[in-house]
């Protein structure tokens, strides 16, 4: 697609892309099927040629209530139905979305006065933004979310001397169980993840 906002990321892309030609992992439906039908289709990232931002891509989510909602999620990234990434957020898609688009502000790109972002951004965000983009400008294959909303957990606590519900934190522990499932049928984690809580391995 050619477009002002796509030719002036040529440099950033070629910075921070990763390459993931690599040998296949698990399909999506093998996987989902795996992990007994838990995760739905969140959405599908599409490339973004609106002038109203400067971000490059952006998602269309299956259900905008289900992928507003701030709660625990467990998601992967799809890209021509293979999984690439497993990840966890506390605060639901939309903020964890929203962080991944901060990729889009490397040194290599320049912000509405002309002067290049600080590099302040997260690496990770920068490299999953750019090969994204990357890959939907090259070879137009298809790149998807799909989510698993776990359930609330409340646990009972001593506080002071007394006992307090409390809501438990406990994506880390889904995420890393998902991602060991995952290294059981493929003998690897997804190409574009780093790691995952060992605490629960």
């Amino acid at each position: 697609m050619s477009h002002p906002k796509f030719e002036c990321g040529e440099s950033a892309r070629t910075a921070w892309r990763k390459c993931i030609d690599l040998p296949a992992g698990a399909s999506m439906s093998d996987f989902g099927r795996e992990c007994g039908g838990v995760f739905l289709k969140g959405g599908d990232i599409v490339l973004d040629d609106s002038e109203r931002r400067r971000t490059t891509v952006r998602v269309e989510p299956e259900c905008k209530q289900r992928w507003n909602r701030e709660v625990e999620v467990i998601y992967t990234i799809v890209r021509g139905g293979e999984v690439v990434k497993i990840g966890g957020t506390r605060n639901g898609m939309q903020k964890r979305w929203g962080s991944y688009l901060c990729g889009h502000c490397v040194p290599e790109r320049l912000q509405r006065d002309g002067s290049p972002y600080p590099g302040k951004m997260s690496v990770t965000n920068a490299h999953l933004y750019h090969t994204i983009e990357s890959e939907l400008l090259e070879t137009g294959v298809k790149w998807e979310f799909y989510m698993w909303e776990l359930p609330r957990t409340c646990v009972e606590v001593d506080i002071l001397g007394e006992r307090v519900n409390v809501v438990a934190q406990t994506y880390h522990a889904y995420e890393s169980r998902v991602m060991e499932k995952y290294r059981s049928l493929t003998g690897k984690i997804p190409v574009l993840c780093d790691n995952s809580d060992p605490s629960y391995r």
